[in-house]
């Protein structure tokens, strides 16, 4: 729970947002990482995330606001906290911290400020690279979700280098994807082979073709890779995907995309792809999970020592 101090922070961190006041929210920001990582050393978990979900609350009301030097600086302090976090390997709070970068980053789209969406995806991207190579499916999927939630939002608009804040996101769900197969996490290859999907159903929606196509390229990588680790579930996944994205494509008569989603298709063995219930169920599975995640930390509030 928050101490009063805490709480005094948290409160600057907030009303210096309404009244546009970065050093206020500066100020709070810091403190919250400087303490947040301080529990984490004397191993306070829970204490830690209060700050965490301080720090997004923050972040999340300067990106509503169009601060975008405050927003940044959001990301910047849960950075620092996640560093700790990794090291001290407490898996809850880095899943936090990892799911606030995708709340901070998704109102970021939504507000078209681009260079604090690219940036929480950027760093989402290296923390599921890295998440990847330490073997920590659950943080992977955390990653997952994050980055989906962002790239869905870019998807839906149009930002004036909105193919370079779509490519960002497709490239950092591909790389992860791709590691993720290579070292047979299914369930995280899976989790990302679903947010592409739903990434590419919004781009199409808009009509954003080669958004589309890159996509389908990335399904192609990860189910290849998960053919190579005999993983049945992530190449069931990828075909699933590509062959909804080809469907949708052509109800919309987007050429481009569907031949791009018949191409990758095509480079996968059909004895490969097995579709039975089993599979089916366990997707859903996954799917279930990383909705639950989203949800679970939109509905996080810091609490408050009475």
């Amino acid at each position: 729970m928050l101490s009063k101090e805490e709480h005094k922070m948290v409160e600057l961190g907030l009303t210096s947002v309404e009244e546009n006041f970065d050093e206020g929210v500066r100020q709070a920001l810091d403190f919250l990482s400087e303490i947040g990582t301080a529990y984490l050393n004397d191993r306070k978990e829970h204490e830690a995330e209060n700050a965490v979900v301080s720090i997004k609350a923050i972040g999340k009301a300067a990106t509503m606001q169009g601060m975008g030097n405050a927003a940044v600086n959001s990301i910047r302090a849960l950075e620092r906290i996640l560093q700790r976090s990794v090291e001290q390997k407490t898996e809850n709070t880095t899943i936090s911290i990892l799911l606030s970068f995708g709340t901070i980053g998704k109102a970021a789209a939504e507000q078209q400020m681009e260079t604090v969406a690219k940036l929480a995806a950027s760093v989402l991207g290296k923390s599921g690279n890295s998440a990847a190579l330490r073997n920590e499916e659950r943080e992977t999927i955390a990653v997952a979700v994050g980055l989906g939630e962002i790239g869905k939002s870019v998807a839906r608009l149009r930002f004036p280098d909105f193919s370079e804040n779509t490519a960002n996101c497709i490239s950092c769900l591909g790389d992860t994807g791709k590691l993720a197969a290579q070292q047979k996490l299914e369930d995280a290859a899976v989790g990302i082979e679903l947010m592409l999907e739903e990434m590419a159903i919004a781009a199409m929606a808009e009509n954003m073709q080669s958004a589309a196509g890159s996509i389908a390229d990335s399904l192609e990588e990860i189910g290849k890779s998960a053919e190579e680790e005999e993983m049945e579930n992530a190449v069931f996944q990828a075909t699933s995907s590509l062959q909804t994205i080809m469907a949708h494509a052509k109800n919309r008569y987007l050429n481009d995309t569907s031949i791009a989603a018949k191409v990758a298709l095509e480079s996968f063995n059909e004895l490969d792809i097995i579709n039975d219930e089993e599979n089916v169920r366990k997707i859903e599975e996954i799917r279930e999970t990383m909705r639950g995640l989203w949800i679970g930390s939109a509905d996080l509030k810091p609490e408050i020592k009475k």
